[in-house]
């Protein structure tokens, strides 16, 4: 039923649209007729009084002669008048039928857009070629579409991916839900589900967690609560807060920090520096090596430059180019934590604060990332 409602709203929708198009090109049309017949017949009146003022100065008195230069006035003015109203009316043809043309093409692609068929494009190389101003307003329609079109699959994939990774845990937690009902499990394998189920909650916290973090920082583009703090300081606070991870992977750390005072919101820089160091951790082997550096710019953009690099598994460069993207995840399987919103996070912080981050990664040769700030 509502199907058969929204067609019948499209229907009447291009129907309004198309009587209003013919509403305003027949409008613009008598408007164009009306002003060519005032202009021409000006142009006209013009010629009349300067014959009219020729004929009165030359020396012809007699009544015939009058009656003759009057009737041919009169002549004249008759044919100027009929060319008036044909040059009217030729003029309204060309520019309603040539000029005005490319506005229903305008109007088709425009409902097309609104009724949320985000491919319809204009063909910039046929008639829109010939008139520049055209030719630009095409253009910039096109690349309206083309930005629609692409939020539009921007938002079916976020939606698609945040699905998949809700769905996970939560399946996850019923099916080791369900075997603890079992009576005859020992101790042990109880233990051990209810570790798993932890685990998946935790997992489904963090994803909420970054994903309202996420669409918070999406809209944020004030920092209110920005301040002078000690970057080095900063970064040491956040080793520190992870050394539960790192040290059951008994993982080395090089770390040379300089010590340099940054102006900004210091939580929200703070979850740059855990997200990138965790990661690190996270890919990295045992007693795997992590360097960290913090040093000031040679750039005027920049004050500071932060490296985090690691020895881990790398990355090829498919999944370097997507890296930042939401949920996406090099490893497919799930067999380690996270859920593919931890680095656009960080991209995001980095870009609020006018800054950079850049990676580079081989497979099997570790990760480094570059921010500047």
């Amino acid at each position: 039923m509502s199907h058969i409602c929204k067609k019948n709203q499209k229907n009447n929708s291009n129907s309004s649209n198309k009587k209003l198009q013919r509403r305003l090109t027949m409008s613009i049309g008598l408007i164009v007729f009306l002003s060519s017949i005032v202009s021409q017949t000006i142009s006209a009146g013009t010629t009349f009084y300067f014959m009219k003022s020729y004929y009165a100065s030359a020396e012809q008195h007699s009544i015939d002669g009058g009656f003759i230069i009057t009737s041919s006035v009169l002549f004249f003015l008759c044919i100027l008048f009929l060319v008036c109203i044909s040059a009217g009316l030729i003029c309204s043809f060309f520019i309603i039928k040539l000029p005005l043309r490319p506005l229903s093409a305008f109007v088709e692609v425009i409902n097309s857009l609104a009724d949320g068929d985000f491919s319809a494009r204009l063909d910039l190389k046929g008639k829109f070629a010939l008139y520049k101003p055209f030719s630009n307003l095409a253009a910039s329609l096109n690349r309206l579409a083309e930005e629609l079109e692409s939020n539009e699959m921007f938002k079916s994939d976020f939606i698609n991916n945040f699905s998949h990774e809700f769905k996970t845990p939560i399946v996850s937690i019923k099916g080791f839900a369900k075997l603890l009902k079992s009576s005859n499990l020992s101790g042990e394998d109880r233990d051990s589900y209810l570790d798993i189920i932890i685990e998946e909650s935790n997992r489904l916290s963090t994803l909420s967690e970054n994903v309202l973090n996420l669409s918070k920082l999406e809209k944020q583009t004030i920092q209110t609560s920005s301040s002078h703090f000690n970057f080095a300081e900063l970064v040491r606070r956040d080793i520190l807060m992870l050394e539960s991870k790192w040290s059951q992977k008994d993982i080395s750390f090089d770390i040379d920090l300089e010590e340099i005072s940054y102006y900004g919101d210091a939580n929200l820089l703070s979850q740059v520096c855990i997200n990138l160091i965790d990661n690190a951790i996270k890919f990295s082997p045992k007693k795997g090596d992590i360097h960290i550096s913090l040093k000031r710019s040679d750039r005027e953009e920049y004050t500071l430059i932060l490296t985090v690099e690691d020895n881990g598994i790398g990355m090829d460069e498919a999944t370097v180019q997507r890296i930042f993207d939401k949920f996406y995840q090099a490893d497919h399987s799930h067999s380690t934590e996270g859920n593919g919103l931890g680095l656009t996070v960080v991209k995001r912080i980095v870009e609020m604060n006018g800054g950079d981050i850049r990676v580079n990664s081989a497979l099997n040769e570790g990760t480094r990332f570059t921010v500047l700030l």
